[in-house]
């Protein structure tokens, strides 16, 4: 190993322990926010926000696994204790009748829409204030060059 690459190895392995500790610490303090203001996890608020976002506030169960980074059985868990909550329900998938929907719900509509503005509010304190858009454009380039990497060297309908 060259002295050079030996420095760029020191600079991705102290990269790798700052992102990977920092994304944790970030998760936790949005989740522990969420759920002193809204009674919610932050996994149950990103799947009302996947919903939100999706056509009819719907998506098939595997889709919305693969976009959480869920196994099918935490996602199962996460959705039921959400279908109790009223947030959402669950729809058989007529097409194949092997597969299901999430679909959300009013009551989980109004959930997400109450939840956003203090969340808004502290993705803005914790993330937004820290950063300048220059940082935000290469922090995007830098995720968006891992996710290609990743999605090429291990397909997502492999992971589930």
């Amino acid at each position: 190993m060259s002295p050079d690459s030996a420095g760029d190895s020191d600079d991705l392995q102290a990269a790798w322990r700052v992102f990977i500790e920092t994304a944790a610490r970030l998760q936790t303090m949005l989740d522990d926010d969420l759920r002193a203001t809204a009674g919610m996890s932050l996994a149950g608020y990103s799947v009302l926000l996947i919903l939100h976002e999706s056509e009819g506030g719907r998506l098939r169960m595997r889709d919305l696994s693969h976009r959480m980074v869920f196994s099918t059985s935490r996602l199962s868990y996460q959705v039921d204790a959400m279908v109790k909550r009223g947030w959402l329900q669950r729809e058989r998938a007529v097409e194949d009748r092997r597969g299901s929907y999430a679909v959300l719900t009013e009551a989980g509509r109004t959930a997400f829409r109450e939840a956003a503005h203090d969340h808004g509010r502290c993705v803005d304190e914790l993330f937004f204030s820290a950063l300048r858009p220059s940082d935000g454009r290469e922090l995007r380039a830098v995720m968006d060059k891992l996710a290609t990497h990743l999605d090429a060297t291990h397909p997502r309908d492999q992971e589930t």
